[in-house]
């Protein structure tokens, strides 16, 4: 078993929107200043800390700390800092001056992560997540970063909120005989319609955003997918089928 020891995560961790492909409309980067804003004490002094135990799994959505920024309310974004997201704690956390430390979101929009390397090739859209969904639509308590999988102003948005429970066990490792707890890792996906309706799907999947429309409009969504070979599967080819619903479908539905 591979256990992930974390207290004062060292440096050493390193390691809207939302898409560039055909027939899609991506969001236009000069929404965003991308001058060098500083991170500054207003924005998050707390060093970030984990229990000092053996815990199985890990909190963050990232396996190590990736090159993005931060975007504020501001219309500006951040420098290039790494940065993760601990779901658990719900805190976004950033590397600065070699100490992780937690983002204050005061006056944060949301962060974004850089494109990788092989993005032109991935079936990924490019991971931009806001604060500004407002708490009594996905029942959060307090503001919680929701990645924005598709979102052209229109009111229809296709959404994705990370999850993580930390499971108390009785179980002892039997190597070590210590009590092992276990981080448990979800996501929810949601589809918000053009009327302002916001859906839980099973799956980030064609046919369970199909669910959500009338039989004509499914069939119409069936025969798109079909005539342009799309994956089920694959979010860019999801973003395309949510702007085929933008322009083709009724904005009642």
């Amino acid at each position: 078993m591979k256990l992930l020891k974390l207290f004062f995560l060292p440096a050493f961790l390193m390691g809207f929107t939302f898409f560039a492909a055909t027939s899609v409309q991506a969001q236009d980067e000069d929404d965003f200043d991308y001058q060098t804003v500083n991170i500054t004490n207003q924005a998050g002094t707390t060093i970030y800390a984990e229990e000092n135990k053996e815990i199985e799994g890990s909190p963050l959505i990232k396996e190590s700390f990736e090159n993005g920024r931060i975007l504020f309310e501001s219309g500006k974004a951040s420098q290039i800092l790494p940065i993760n997201y601990d779901s658990h704690k719900n805190q976004v956390l950033f590397i600065k001056d070699d100490r992780i430390m937690v983002l204050n979101t005061t006056g944060v929009k949301g962060f974004m992560f850089e494109k990788p390397d092989d993005f032109e090739s991935s079936d990924k859209v490019q991971e931009v997540y806001t604060f500004q969904i407002r708490n009594e639509e996905l029942g959060f308590s307090e503001p919680t970063p929701v990645q924005v999988l598709y979102n052209q102003g229109t009111g229809l948005k296709l959404l994705a909120v990370h999850e993580t429970n930390l499971l108390r066990s009785n179980r002892k490792d039997p190597f070590t005989g210590k009590q092992v707890d276990r981080y448990m890792n979800s996501t929810e996906y949601y589809l918000q319609k053009h009327n302002g309706d916001i859906e839980k799907l099973r799956k980030l999947r064609a046919k369970d955003i199909m669910r959500q429309y009338d039989r004509k409009e499914r069939r119409a969504m069936n025969n798109f997918m079909d005539e342009n070979d799309l994956d089920d599967r694959s979010q860019k080819d999801l973003a395309k089928l949510m702007t085929f619903i933008d322009n083709n479908l009724s904005k009642d539905s």
